[in-house]
């Protein structure tokens, strides 16, 4: 099979690109990307789609910009478009914390979104080769994975293909050097400064003395990976169903008592499964922090583990996973209300109003006070440390977080329920309990109504 056949039917059996699409191919320069450009040249009529070359001039070396002069060249001699942008990668790497390497792919890969638009036919095309698989897969191993990370790259990310893995680099070689097409050699990559460098330059190059296929076998290992995966996600997403009671935008909430009757195995895979829910990656989740999560069963009730900006917690009756719960726990706002006024809190709308009569049967979310015994404006906020209020029908104070774990109230909504305060004294833990100082009685003359809405 010739190469450009190969690279057909790599296209066609992964279904990279539609009839009608747009493809930014990530021109670098490199022999890999100027063999996917030209091949995809060649099976542009024949599939129907369109080609712009990207390339992004790092400032990293001085021959760089022989790189952007090759890449433009090979556009105007192939008659495609050309869109070039520099931007330095160590710069972005300082400022930022970053590797030079991850800079320079963020960089890469925001210049290409930038071209993409909201073009909704427009894919990106990156030259990963048979090799690079190979590499990512070693490095993965060295480095500590899972089987989702022995899956390697995928053919297709969202908005990204790479046509070219199932060909290898010498593949690649052959066919440019037969062609006469000009590549740039960068020479970062025959140091060996770099994780990756090492592994390609020293570590696989040992290991084919002793297996000579041993490339082709961890592209092998990716693929039968893969396939795992597909298998076990199918079975996986049924339990994760049965358990799910809540799904939202920044969190994932499990029935308890479904969650405790996995075993520890399945319940490992359901967090991880859950964190790719919310956050569409699993990279920087490592088994220690699985385990982490996991220990959370034997605690009590109300305590949370977290993991940067990952929050997993231990409920009455569910576990929730959450993103950036951790954070604006305990709002430090306040507002005053008088009578006749209302005012958006937090996610509530509260009113105050005057009325001649009340009823004894109106929702949880009314309630009505004697106004004789209040004292104007009340002031509203969120709980603090220390707070205690008098709950309706006791003769006695209590601490409000007293009263909440009575309630059985979660922890993480304690902190957004609203207090109604005639000056220092709370009168109204909306939506839960009032006063019993302020309630209405024979001798009251004048009412008031106090409302929290949803604030839509």
């Amino acid at each position: 099979m010739t190469i450009i056949n190969k690279l057909r039917e790599c296209i066609i059996e992964n279904k990279l690109i539609d009839e009608g699409d747009h493809i930014i191919i990530g021109a670098s320069g490199g022999p890999d990307s100027q063999f996917l450009i030209y091949g995809l040249k060649d099976l542009m009529k024949e599939m129907n789609f369109t080609i712009t070359l990207a390339h992004l001039n790092h400032l990293h070396r001085k021959e760089a910009i022989l790189d952007e002069q090759l890449v433009e060249a090979t556009a105007k001699k192939l008659g495609l478009a050309f869109k070039k942008k520099a931007c330095s990668m160590d710069s972005y790497a300082k400022q930022e914390g970053l590797s030079s390497e991850d800079a320079g792919r963020r960089l890469r890969y925001e210049f290409f979104r930038q071209l993409k638009g909201d073009n909704p036919k427009a894919k990106i095309a990156v030259a990963h080769n048979l090799d690079d698989q190979a590499e990512t897969v070693l490095m993965r191993i060295i480095r500590g994975t899972g089987i989702e990370g022995l899956r390697a790259m995928d053919y297709k990310n969202d908005d990204i293909i790479r046509p070219i893995l199932d060909i290898r680099k010498s593949e690649i070689l052959a066919y440019l050097n037969e062609n006469n097409i000009a590549y740039a050699i960068d020479k970062t990559n025959l140091e060996t400064d770099y994780t990756r460098n090492k592994i390609r330059l020293e570590l696989i190059p040992s290991i084919e003395k002793i297996n000579p296929n041993f490339k082709s076998s961890l592209v092998n290992l990716s693929k039968l990976s893969r396939q795992e995966i597909e298998i076990s996600e199918a079975y996986l997403a049924n339990i994760y169903e049965e358990c799910l009671s809540l799904r939202q935008k920044d969190a994932i909430s499990f029935k308890k008592d479904k969650f405790e009757a996995l075993s520890r195995a399945l319940r490992a895979r359901i967090i991880r499964y859950a964190i790719f829910d919310l956050k569409k990656k699993i990279r920087d989740i490592s088994k220690e922090n699985i385990d982490s999560f996991l220990a959370l069963t034997s605690l009590a009730n109300g305590k949370a583990i977290i993991k940067d900006d990952l929050v997993f917690y231990k409920s009455y009756n569910f576990y929730r996973l959450s993103i950036n719960e951790g954070k604006n726990l305990m709002p430090s706002d306040e507002a005053y209300l008088d009578i006749g006024e209302s005012l958006s809190f937090g996610a509530k709308i509260i009113s105050l109003s005057e009325v001649t009569n009340y009823d004894k049967k109106s929702s949880r979310n009314i309630e009505y006070f004697d106004r004789d015994k209040l004292t104007f404006p009340l002031k509203i906020r969120y709980r603090k440390a220390g707070d205690r209020f008098k709950p309706l029908g006791m003769d006695h104070n209590k601490k409000l977080k007293d009263f909440f774990i009575d309630l059985k109230v979660d922890k993480f909504k304690r902190d957004k329920i609203p207090l109604i305060l005639s000056e220092n004294d709370i009168i109204w833990v909306t939506s839960f309990r009032s006063s019993e100082d302020y309630k209405i009685d024979p001798s009251t003359k004048n009412i008031v109504k106090i409302e929290v809405k949803d604030d839509n």
